[in-house]
């Protein structure tokens, strides 16, 4: 296994995307590497209009792709942080008396 952009790498063999870790169903997403996707999107952001600006429209849509793993990678964590937050809960038991 290896560390990658916001999450670890279970693949054993060759790797299937080709090195695009964001998004990749190999990879483990993990809460505690957030803002390395935070960052990442961030830069897909920055690139896809700098792309856009010079005319290179091929460049900018693999761009909104990645944005779109990024934001979806997000969405995951977010579903992880509020599992592991109900692993916690205790539920109390209120009795209303009439």
């Amino acid at each position: 296994m290896s560390k990658v952009v916001g999450g670890i790498c279970t693949t054993d063999s060759v790797c299937p995307t080709k090195l695009a870790c964001v998004g990749c169903a190999a990879k483990v997403p993990q809460p505690e590497f957030k803002q390395e996707i935070k960052a990442y999107l961030q830069w897909a952001e920055e690139s896809e209009a700098m792309f856009n600006k010079n005319g290179m429209l091929l460049e900018a849509k693999k761009m909104k792709i990645s944005k779109n793993r990024a934001k979806n990678e997000l969405k995951e964590i977010e579903l992880i942080e509020r599992y592991q937050r109900d692993e916690h809960y205790e539920p109390r038991v209120r009795i209303k008396h009439k």
